[in-house]
């Protein structure tokens, strides 16, 4: 098929879109039917439309660049020449399946490197690469010693793939950094999530006026039940442990539940029980099984894991750094300096709130007169 479509030249570089390409041939080949010759390609009719605003669409999908000193273009070697193979063929598999899973040239690649812009799966499949398969320096020494002896044939795919990442200025730093970078936002959100649902839990269990009113009517269904006993009648309280235990305790025909009279209880006292605004009179359980799952010690450790990556990370930006020349350093030298600072910050409000949490907790088991069994309020939470 000839191309027939114009060449569009877009006033800035964009982002690629893949997609697999259909090309319409000039002329339709045609096919009879019973009725009448419809051609058998429908969209050859349809019409590239124009963009209104070409400056904000460009603005807003260009991708950025960054001038590359100008390369010998490689020439095209010969067909019947086959390509050197030099790693064994397990780790040529391996590298073959990562080079073709990553959908685009190298150029890209290495200028998403350069830009801090290569894409998350990429990021994550080159990391992947190199913890398990990240070439030897004996193999690095095979590959170039055979591009300098023997210039004329070329090096298989994945032994070409291997030297041209290699060739890229602190290439396994840069992409730890990336991974990194594209990690901590994630990890940090997630342990921010667990503690700010434990405090409005617990903020909840300490304040809420519905909640005081259940238990209120399970203290007074109690006293009642006790009532003559002198080991648990005339109580002012209960401990919480007797909470899970009211469904066990059922009526004489069996018909009900005490946990089912004192929700009745309850919706009697509401003005309007069944109303799409009215809440629970309980925390979500959705809420307490959340925050059931948070262990201080925990969350303090993958705070702290946190803290030591952080320092990595600023010790190979440094390396990046150090090494990369006027071409290169940019941009990454002014994402990974903000990033860095921004990391720092939240890492140490998530700190602030670890200890704040803690205080919420205690002040929570504390206003319930709870006695943790097996620990101290430092090490539970939730139990």
């Amino acid at each position: 098929a000839v191309l027939r479509k114009q060449p569009v030249n877009p006033i800035i570089p964009m982002k690629p879109l893949y997609w697999t390409r259909i090309i319409v041939p000039a002329t339709a080949q045609q096919v009879s039917t019973s009725s009448s010759m419809k051609p058998v390609i429908l969209m050859g009719k349809v019409r590239r439309g124009e963009i209104e605003d070409i400056k904000e669409f460009s603005d807003l999908f260009s991708r950025q660049v960054i001038e590359r000193k100008p390369t010998k273009k490689k020439e095209e070697k010969p067909s019947k020449v086959q390509p050197m193979k030099i790693l064994d063929s397990k780790r040529s598999q391996s590298v073959g399946i990562l080079a073709s899973c990553l959908h685009c040239e190298f150029t890209e690649i290495e200028n998403g490197i350069f830009l801090v812009t290569v894409e998350n799966a990429n990021i994550a499949r080159i990391h992947n690469f190199c913890v398990v398969y990240r070439p030897t320096d004996e193999e690095l020494s095979m590959i170039r010693e055979h591009v300098s002896t023997k210039p004329n044939v070329p090096l298989d795919k994945p032994e070409q793939f291997l030297m041209e990442l290699a060739d890229i200025p602190s290439f396994a730093d840069r992409i730890a950094c990336f991974v990194f970078q594209s990690e901590f936002d994630d990890n940090v959100s997630s342990i921010e999530s667990k503690l700010n649902n434990l405090k409005s839990t617990c903020q909840f269990l300490t304040t809420s006026e519905s909640l005081k009113k259940v238990m209120a009517i399970i203290l007074t269904l109690g006293n009642y039940m006790n009532g003559g006993n002198m080991t648990r009648g005339q109580a002012d309280g209960f401990g919480l442990e007797i909470l899970p235990k009211l469904r066990d305790v059922k009526s004489k025909d069996n018909s009900i539940t005490l946990l089912h009279f004192i929700v009745r209880a309850y919706m009697r006292k509401c003005d309007d029980p069944l109303s799409s605004g009215s809440a629970l009179p309980v925390p979500e359980p959705g809420d307490i099984d959340r925050a059931a799952t948070v262990h201080f010690e925990d969350v303090s450790g993958d705070l702290n894991k946190l803290q030591k990556e952080i320092t990595v990370c600023e010790s190979k930006t440094e390396k990046v750094l150090a090494a990369s020349t006027d071409d290169n350093i940019q941009p990454f030298k002014d994402k990974m300096e903000t990033f860095l600072g921004t990391a720092k910050k939240r890492l140490s409000g998530e700190l602030e709130n670890l200890e704040e949490c803690k205080q919420k907790f205690k002040d929570t088991m504390q206003f319930y007169h709870y006695q943790p069994k097996g620990g101290t309020s430092e090490e539970m939470c939730g139990n």
